[in-house]
Formats: structure tokens, C-alpha cells, sequence
């Protein structure tokens, strides 16, 4: 009886199909617990992603008089910058540190600048400028991500010819597209916890007219939220510049404000279309990631819808996410039950683990 020799070479070869499976097996695990931990912590959750990657180092450094905070983790595979929005606390919000703290654990180097008008909730097209110069200084092609207001001059940097070829992906959390409809929503929109904005809106932009009487008038009527008692002693005062710039922030309905803002001081008009991205949409060459909350009560999500319908008509890599579990940039969760749990958290959790995912993978 003759016996036939094990075959060696079909051993080895499935030894090492069974290890490269396990090697599969071990990225991807691996792949979905790193997704998994850092949305946690960009939730507020810190304590698994930190235990895993450990410590993050912040420097702050200063270009063009621009402060600058760069997080960098023990490993960097590329780099991002992060535009924080119109808040008095600028690049030192705490979501804001956390979530920099976050990705750059995860391999990213973050340059987070710290804009000083759009700190005094002051928002002006030069803000486009400084985020491009802040890109430049980075030195290498990057990524870009914005929340809220500061999207609008963020993805205005992002067109523009000296660097947009440089940037990986724009990543727009709670922007806007056309600021003319955003301040519309704003003025004439329902009551919100936040309608307080146009008033804050309207102080900040009393820049716009030249008499500085008019500029104190304006800031006095901004400040007390447009109590009519006030409004009614000041603005008979007002030159017809500054009566025209508040006419626009007392419209009562979408009609009368578009006919008001249409009357209203040229230097206004010019202001809101310049830092429109819809007026450069077409000249965006880097992917985009666009996120939203459904409910937003500062910036609707129609916004972010209208940005990304042009992206497709325009033919540019694009993702679109709606979100039921953010309001503007904040999480708003209801309570847990088995009934939230099914039609709410289940859906929402893996909508946002999906941008999560995404995120890394253009690391």
C-alpha cells in the first residue's frame, strides 16, 4: 500500500489564509472599537479613548498674530485645521478642546486658531483671509473642519485658488450656505432659546454705519434685546443709515425682510454676499463632509441641504448628514427607554458613528 505525503504546501497555505483572516479580523475589531471611543468622547465620554491613547500635548504659538493651539498625540499621521465659531470663548471652548484633544489621539495634528472678531460674535469676510493664512502656515495639505458660523469664511478659505487643491476634505458641522437666508431665519424666524442672536448680530455689525453716534445707538438698542421702550427712545435718533440697518433686524416676516435688507445700507448687502459660500461653492475642490442638526434653532438644516444639492449639481465628492441628536452643536438626548431606543438612539448612533468613521478614514 502506497501512502501519499502530506501535502506541506497546502498546510502552510492554509495556515496563512487562517492568519491573514485574523489579521482582518483584529483591523476591523479594532477599526470599529477606535470609531466607537472617539465618538464617546466627542460626546463628553473621555475616559475609554484616553485611557487608550493616553495624554495629548497643546502648545500655542502665534502667526500673523493669530494665536494658535496645535494638539499632536503620540502618533501623527496628518493634519487638520478646526474653525471654531462666533462665541466669546473662540479656540479655549471646552467641546472645543475636547474634541482636539480627541482627534488628535487618534493620529491628526490640529491647528485650532483662536479669531478675535469672531470671538466678539463679530463676523466679518477678513475671517476667510486668516484661515487661509493659518492653512498656509500648517506648511503641508491638510484637512479642514468648521462648526456653526465660522463655516462660512472656513469654506470661503477652502475656494480660494492659493490653497484649495491643498485641502483633504471640508468637514461643516451646523454651517450655513447663503447667510442672506441664514439672517432671515434669524430676524424673522420662530421664538428659539437662542432668538437673542439677531439682536447680538445687529451690535456686532454697527460697524456698518459711519456716524459712531449711530454705532452707540445700535449697540444700546442690541444690548437690551430690542426692549420696545428702548428702541422707541433711540431710533427716532438715528441717522437714515442707522435707521435702515435696524429696519432690517425689526422685520417681522421673510417678505418684509427681504424688501427691507433690499433698502437697507449697500455696505450690509456686501458684507452678507461676501461671506456666503454659495457664492463659491463651484470653486471647492476638496471633498465634503456636511453634518446638521434636524431641529437647529440657530441655523436651519436647510442650509446644509442647499450646500449639498449644489455639490452634486456641481458634480463634487460629497456626504450629507441630518442629525435628530444635535440641536445647533450641542447633543440633545431624550430620556432612555426601550421605545427612544429602537426609533431613536439605534438609527442615530449608527448615523453618527458613520460620519465618525468617515472622518478617520481621511485621516
Amino acid at each position: 500500500m502506497r501512502i501519499t505525503p502530506p501535502n506541506k504546501w497546502g498546510y502552510w497555505r492554509g495556515r496563512a489564509a487562517a492568519a491573514f483572516c485574523l489579521l482582518l479580523a483584529f483591523l476591523f475589531l479594532r477599526r470599529v472599537l477606535l470609531v466607537v471611543v472617539l465618538a464617546l468622547k466627542i460626546l463628553g465620554h473621555t475616559d475609554a479613548l484616553d485611557a487608550w491613547k493616553g495624554p495629548v500635548q497643546r502648545e500655542t504659538v502665534e502667526h500673523a498674530g493669530i494665536p494658535i493651539d496645535i494638539y499632536s498625540g503620540k502618533h501623527t499621521s496628518s493634519s487638520i485645521l478646526i474653525v471654531h465659531g462666533v462665541n466669546p470663548t473662540g479656540k479655549d471652548s471646552l467641546d472645543l478642546v475636547r474634541i482636539s484633544q480627541a482627534l488628535a489621539q487618534v493620529g491628526y495634528r490640529v491647528y485650532v486658531p483662536d479669531l478675535i472678531e469672531m470671538k466678539r460674535q463679530h463676523l466679518q469676510p477678513e475671517e476667510a483671509g486668516h484661515i487661509k493664512s493659518v492653512f498656509q502656515f500648517i506648511g503641508t495639505d491638510a484637512g479642514m473642519a468648521c462648526f456653526s458660523y465660522g463655516c462660512g469664511p472656513a469654506m470661503i478659505a477652502a475656494a480660494d485658488p492659493d490653497i484649495r487643491n491643498h485641502v483633504r476634505f471640508a468637514l461643516a458641522f451646523g454651517g450655513y450656505f447663503d447667510i442672506r437666508e441664514t439672517l432671515e431665519f434669524v430676524v424673522t424666524g420662530p421664538e428659539s432659546p437662542i432668538a437673542y442672536l439677531k439682536w447680538v448680530y445687529l451690535g456686532a455689525n454697527s460697524d456698518l454705519v459711519g456716524d459712531e453716534n449711530d454705532r452707540v445707538r445700535l449697540r444700546t438698542i442690541a444690548e437690551s434685546h430690542g426692549e420696545p421702550q428702548i428702541e422707541s427712545e433711540i431710533a427716532g435718533s438715528l441717522s437714515p443709515d442707522g435707521k435702515a440697518l435696524l429696519d432690517v433686524f425689526l422685520a417681522t416676516n421673510p417678505e418684509d425682510f427681504r424688501a427691507r435688507l433690499e433698502a437697507g445700507p449697500e455696505n450690509l448687502q456686501r458684507r452678507l454676499d461676501a461671506l456666503s459660500p454659495s457664492r463659491v461653492v463651484r470653486q471647492i475642490r476638496a471633498p465634503l463632509i456636511l453634518v446638521h442638526g434636524i431641529n437647529d434653532p440657530a441655523i436651519p438644516a436647510q442650509q446644509t441641504i442647499e450646500f449639498a444639492e449644489a455639490a452634486r449639481a456641481n458634480g463634487s465628492d460629497y456626504s450629507l448628514t441630518l442629525l435628530r441628536m444635535y440641536g445647533h452643536v450641542n447633543p440633545i438626548l431624550p430620556k432612555m427607554g426601550v421605545a427612544n431606543l429602537v426609533t431613536f438612539y439605534l438609527p442615530e448612533t449608527f448615523r453618527f458613528l458613520r460620519v465618525i468613521n468617515h472622518l478617520i478614514a481621511v485621516m
